[in-house]
């Protein structure tokens, strides 16, 4: 049985690939980018989420129930969780005894089997063009379920999907496209400084992956996609070099997707410190300027979900 860790299921999308389609999110992720709207996906383990409005002040359930005293209850104030013991705690108690909903855990182990039970329950609901796309996290950093679940939705006759950062083992990603219809790609930032600051590594791996998968014969569909980010990849400069890479490797379309801060709420959940809390979301003038470098290079490129899949 082959085991893997996601931290949500979503059906009905239709924004990550053709069609009505079910996203499977993978834990775990080799990068730390400033701005990513699941942070509860980073790490290859459960995380504890907090949420204090459903907090009751007087209850201590979850205090008693924790064997590593990770929990306190200061006399003015909510709950304080020491995070470096969740981190190393197996059982989580803690989240099973909280009556209100206040703790809850983001990953959880599945089979192959029990995902595709879900899937092909799904799989009525997708019409002649939908399937399933596999995010994260980053898929890759569990190659074993992944490339087990992909083989599974194949012999199910699923149109699948995946989204990567790419810095991953080259030969993994190519394993991979043996059981992929469709590739999601990220460009963050042609500078590989500026990419280490804003996601902790820098760009080599990545910008290297992304040429090897352009001169491939791979019969799939791969779509760049560029996240806007203000302050940090947004400049001309580097949306003009990230468009003139794309096109010098006979790519044809981009998909520009704009910052957003859906995902505040996680970090004050996780106890982390969310940099971009007041950095606004770029306007559509800002996300229309920004197509413009990529269509002087001659490519597609697309605002947002407005990609005619």
């Amino acid at each position: 049985m082959t085991n893997g860790m996601i931290f949500d299921i979503q059906g009905y999308s239709v924004h990550d690939g053709p069609g009505c389609r079910t996203l499977v999110f993978l834990s775990g992720c080799p990068l730390r980018c400033a701005w990513c709207a699941n942070p509860e996906g980073q790490l290859l383990r459960p995380r504890v989420m907090f949420r204090a409005t459903k907090c009751v002040p007087t209850c201590r359930r979850c205090l008693d129930a924790c064997p590593h005293g990770a929990i306190q209850r200061p006399e003015a104030g909510g709950l304080h969780f020491d995070r470096d013991r969740c981190g190393r705690c197996d059982g989580l108690e803690c989240t099973r005894t909280c009556l209100n909903e206040a703790l809850r855990v983001a990953g959880r182990s599945i089979t192959v089997d029990e995902l595709m039970r879900v899937l092909q329950r799904d799989q009525g609901f997708w019409g002649s063009e939908g399937g399933v796309t596999f995010s994260g996290g980053e898929p890759l950093m569990q190659p074993d379920f992944l490339l087990a679940a992909l083989r599974r939705c194949r012999d199910s006759y699923m149109h699948t999907a995946v989204e990567t950062c790419a810095h991953v083992p080259t030969d993994l990603l190519f394993e991979m496209l043996r059981w992929t219809d469709w590739l999601f790609v990220d460009i963050k930032h042609m500078d590989a400084a500026a990419h280490r600051a804003g996601t902790g590594v820098d760009n080599a791996l990545i910008l290297r992956n992304i040429e090897a998968l352009a001169a491939a014969r791979w019969e799939g569909r791969l779509i760049v996609r560029v996240p806007i980010v203000p302050g940090f990849n947004d400049s001309p400069q580097n949306l003009a070099a990230t468009a003139a890479f794309v096109a010098r490797l006979g790519l044809e379309e981009v998909n520009l997707l704009p910052f957003h801060r859906m995902g505040s709420s996680k970090y004050e959940q996780l106890g982390l410190e969310y940099r971009y809390a007041q950095a606004a979301p770029p306007s559509p003038a800002a996300m229309q300027a920004a197509r413009r470098p990529f269509e002087d290079a001659g490519l597609r490129g697309y605002v947002g979900y407005e990609t005619p899949f």
